[in-house]
């Protein structure tokens, strides 16, 4: 909490110091000043998160909970993620044979960092190789992300003898 609020009042010195050195003030109003402080808060908290495809579907938080616990100390056993004050959720509406994906957000982003960072241990792993980490991200950048796929499989198809990546 108080990372954001420190981001906030960064982004309302920013903003305001940017007032002062001559813009407009009459373009500037309080729904777009609100709207940056939205965005900003919204970007620092997709930051501390990530979200994990392909974990079965068990009944109860704490059974979710304990299985996202035991995940993170497989993949990151030096950084204590487990009791780093982590929340996880299952996102979406329950559907039979399909496995929701896991929102799981931590107290800092380093946390968030340092097990996309170990995320490729899981294939290794005996209990969580079907598991898949990748950040939280937005609808857009979502949407984004499927084109840039789409585009390097075409390419892939296209130029076999190439290598082709995404940065």
């Amino acid at each position: 909490v108080k990372a954001v609020t420190e981001t906030a009042k960064t982004e309302i010195k920013s903003y305001s110091d940017a007032v002062k050195k001559g813009i407009r003030s009459d373009s500037i109003t309080t729904q777009k000043l609100e709207d940056a402080v939205k965005t900003a808060v919204k970007s620092e908290e997709r930051e501390r998160c990530v979200v994990m495809f392909g974990m079965p579907e068990e009944v109860g938080e704490n059974v979710l909970h304990e299985s996202v616990g035991k995940m993170l100390e497989e993949i990151a056993p030096s950084h204590d993620t487990s009791r780093s004050g982590t929340s996880c959720s299952r996102i979406g509406r329950k559907r039979p044979d399909i496995s929701r994906p896991i929102r799981v957000c931590f107290t800092d982003r380093t946390s968030a960092y340092s097990v996309l960072r170990n995320s490729s241990k899981l294939k290794n792993s005996e209990r969580f190789s079907k598991v898949f980490i990748s950040p939280d991200r937005t609808p857009a950048e979502r949407e984004e992300r499927r084109k840039l796929v789409a585009a390097l499989k075409e390419k892939v198809r296209t130029e076999p003898q190439q290598y082709h990546y995404l940065k």
